[in-house]
């Protein structure tokens, strides 16, 4: 599956297990690191605007984005698409298991959604935004 889409991984996600697990999915995958090769601590109001000029879909696990004011503003400025794994205790082998089961689905809804676009992930569902509604989506294999 290879998707014309960028998804762009928060170091949240770490560096190489889940980066790595998505492109061997076909996915093509830009990280936190190929950004800001030299600036481990840029502020997520900035980095959310840089990664949505370039097109980048945002895939993260921080959770507060989504609840801080500047953050939600800066995602709805920028028009941001977010995709938050939301699953609480989660290691690398199964953050990357759990985004490479539910890929099918992140990737159609990105793909018809219009941004700003919220959506989390958890082990059983992938579900997004709607006004202040989430609506549940089905799963794709």
């Amino acid at each position: 599956m290879r998707s014309e889409r960028v998804y762009w991984i928060d170091r949240s996600l770490g560096t190489k297990l889940v980066p790595d697990a998505l492109r061997a999915h076909g996915v093509s995958i830009e990280t936190y690191d190929d950004l800001y090769p030299t600036d481990p601590r840029v502020p997520d109001e900035q980095w959310i605007v840089d990664v949505t000029a370039r097109g980048w879909i945002i895939v993260t696990k921080d959770k507060n984005i989504r609840r801080a004011p500047a953050e939600l503003a800066a995602l709805h400025r920028a028009e941001a698409r977010y995709v938050c794994l939301s699953a609480a205790g989660m290691r690398g082998p199964d953050q990357a298991a759990c985004l490479v089961h539910h890929w099918k689905t992140i990737d159609g809804l990105v793909g018809h959604r219009s941004p700003p676009l919220i959506v989390t992930v958890t082990r059983t569902r992938v579900q997004w935004l709607d006004g202040t509604t989430w609506r549940k989506c089905k799963h794709k294999r």
